[in-house]
């Protein structure tokens, strides 16, 4: 629309109103004697004209002159046509979804490759017209792929987007195997929309979204009829004996009868090296509704059906209370394969065997206080060590080699053990290779005087109130600079800790005859404590998600990794694994033995099994638009004008002469 750069210039429409009063004050009559001959001649010449064109030619000499003043009044005021636009809008920020969904379909065409093969189309269709483009792979960490690239880049950009559907180096394609974070796609797009707000966001992607903010276009990736029979979860646990699975499955894009497979392995074995059979496939058929999440219980005893929980009742020859593996599948010819196995490890447990030895001043046998907690760790740590604890007689010797763990109480063997950690509770004795010596006894006068961490941040502390721990007396110790010193009491070390690469020791420098510990819940938490510190599992669970942190820690100086060339050598060591598959960890302790090998099985994301996801919303990036103007100088054309009529002007004051 037009508008006026300068209003001010209208001021000159004043001159109209000068006008007008210059011809309202004009006379319109003038004194004037003639002859009666000269008026006859003129009527008669006014009587042969037909048309009274002087009155037109006059009204028009007064318009003309109102329009040349009105034309003079705009062109002051600068006249202008004002166009509004949104600044550059041919340039196109591309974000390519590579959630594991993507992997939908066949292996020529599947939905990661259709958005890469839209964004090629898109991306050449915007630099033929000149324009940017960047693409942002989204996976779990988007990152661009290129950025704001023009036509030169064109040949470069579209080797990278190819790149994509098949690497030149692995010639696997690259979308991920896990979860994409389109919101923080977003975030990162706005390092592109600060050069240009107006930069044009699509999103290749097979989620939907209730809700898209008007700057963004989704472009679905999807193709009719996909559909996708899914295991999202299987466990195995222990009931009454035996083990119990459970299966979460589901079939998405259509209702669907599922048969559901079952085979354990090395069934009923003795350890990891003896026994065990493999069992015949246990199958059940289910019907799964589309999208609706089933649970499948294979047990000893059968339960009652419902809507979405089945069970299989497992048979007395089908029972088992160990395996190596259990391999869950369903035969579906379906569009997403990856999620059509599941494995289960963690069914042998690795044998810890656990000495202990008792004397001195219990002369009825090993302490109770010590046995119960021994017995309540065994079935605490059940999930992670099948701990088998050997009591030594009264009046036997104790076995310096061949355990894992070794607990000394009161009485101290000669030598100290050197192929396991060693427990020493109220050291009545200095073991050769302890590199302590037990001076003698001390009786407080105050029997309940509590003890105090000196370092309270030591794992073998976590959890612990120390100060709630009470003696009556202790042993006086002297000890190498090799120990830590964790308690003490009135300045003097109770409670010292070694944890070097061949010596593993704890010194517990008080009898629980002698305190309250027995009594507080501080003792199964320090008894816990020491097992876990002492000996820690490698990993905590046998199954993770992709991409889920976890912690891997060592019993010995290196752990070797299947997923890795070189061992791992620093500990804790933390891990997420991009890839579903069986993982393996095998270990040699400090002390030479081999550890039982551990193996982990990586699944997918559950959600991503879930082929028609519908999300909430899509984060709309922050962008700076603001509106820019243009001007069509329209100077010229009143001017022109201006010209015209005073043109017209002069014609009609020569006709009034005339």
């Amino acid at each position: 629309m037009m508008q006026l750069l300068l209003p001010l210039g209208l001021l000159g429409l004043l001159g109209v109103l000068g006008l007008i009063l210059i011809y309202i004050i004009r006379p319109n009559y003038l004194t004037k004697h003639v002859s009666s001959t000269y008026v006859w001649k003129l009527s008669l010449k006014y009587k042969k004209k037909k048309l009274p064109t002087s009155k037109i030619r006059n009204l028009l000499l007064f318009i003309c002159q109102i329009l040349i003043l009105v034309s003079m009044a705009l062109i002051l005021a600068e006249p202008a046509i004002v166009y509004e636009t949104a600044g550059e809008d041919n340039e196109l920020i591309a974000v390519i979804d590579s959630s594991m969904s993507m992997y939908t379909g066949s292996e020529e065409s599947n939905r990661f490759t259709r958005a890469v093969d839209l964004t090629i189309a898109e991306s050449n269709r915007v630099l033929d017209a000149g324009g940017r483009v960047s693409v942002i792979l989204a996976d779990d960490s988007p990152y661009y792929l290129c950025q704001r690239v023009t036509s030169g880049g064109r040949s470069e950009l579209i080797a990278s987007l190819n790149g994509l559907k098949e690497d030149p180096e692995s010639g696997e394609m690259l979308c991920s195997y896990g979860t994409s974070d389109l919101d923080e796609a977003m975030e990162l797009s706005e390092e592109v929309l600060a050069e240009n707000p107006y930069a044009k966001i699509k999103v290749y992607t097979d989620k939907s979204y209730q809700y898209v903010p008007e700057e963004i276009e989704v472009v679905s990736v999807r193709e009719e009829g996909e559909r996708n029979v899914a295991i999202l979860d299987a466990r195995a646990e222990l009931d009454d004996g035996y083990y119990q699975l459970t299966v979460e499955l589901a079939s998405y894009g259509e209702d669907r009868e599922v048969e559901l497979n079952v085979q354990v392995h090395g069934a009923n074995a003795i350890d990891s090296e003896n026994g065990g059979v493999d069992m015949p496939v246990l199958s059940r058929t289910i019907f799964c509704d589309a999208d609706q999440t089933k649970t499948v219980i294979f047990r000893y005893g059968k339960g009652e059906d419902t809507q979405d929980i089945f069970y299989y009742d497992l048979g007395a020859e089908e029972r088992f209370h160990t395996f190596r593996t259990i391999d869950v599948y369903v035969d579906e010819a379906d569009d997403l394969t990856l999620d059509n196995n599941f494995y289960i490890y963690g069914g042998l447990k690795e044998v810890v065997k656990v000495q202990y030895a008792s004397g001195g001043r219990n002369t009825v046998g090993a302490n109770p206080f010590v046995n119960g907690i021994l017995a309540a760790l065994t079935n605490a740590l059940s999930s992670r060590w099948d701990i088998k604890i050997t009591e030594v007689q009264q009046g036997a010797d104790p076995e310096l080699s061949g355990f894992d763990v070794y607990i000394f109480e009161h009485t101290m063997p000669k030598d100290l053990p050197t192929d396991g950690v060693v427990l020493l509770f109220d050291p009545l004795g200095s073991p050769v290779g302890s590199d302590i010596t037990a001076l003698r006894q001390i009786n407080l006068n105050n029997p309940h005087t509590p003890l105090t961490a000196e370092k309270s941040d030591h794992p073998l502390l976590r959890n612990l109130i120390v100060e709630n721990i009470q003696v009556s007396s202790y042993i006086e110790l002297n000890y190498s600079n090799d120990y830590e010193v964790l308690m003490s009491c009135n300045g003097a070390p109770v409670m010292l800790a070694r944890n070097d690469q061949d010596v593993k020791t704890a010194v517990i420098a008080f009898s629980v005859h002698y305190s309250n510990i027995a009594m507080l819940p501080e003792w199964p938490i320090l008894m816990y404590n020491l097992f876990d510190y002492f000996l820690p599992t490698t990993v905590e669970k046998s199954s993770y998600e992709v991409g889920e942190r976890f912690t891997v820690n060592g019993r010995g100086a290196r752990v070797f990794f299947s997923g890795e060339d070189e061992p791992i050598e620093e500990f804790p060591a933390t891990l997420d694994l991009q890839t579903p598959g069986t993982y393996s960890f095998d270990v040699t302790t400090y002390f030479g033995k081999r550890a039982q090998t551990e193996y982990i099985f990586v699944r997918p994301p559950a959600e991503e099994s879930n082929i028609n996801l519908e999300m909430d919303t899509l984060v709309n990036p922050f962008a700076e638009r603001e509106a820019m103007s243009f001007y069509d100088d329209l100077l010229v054309y009143f001017a022109a004008a201006l010209v015209v009529l005073l043109f017209a002007e002069w014609a009609l004051h020569s006709r009034d002469k005339s």
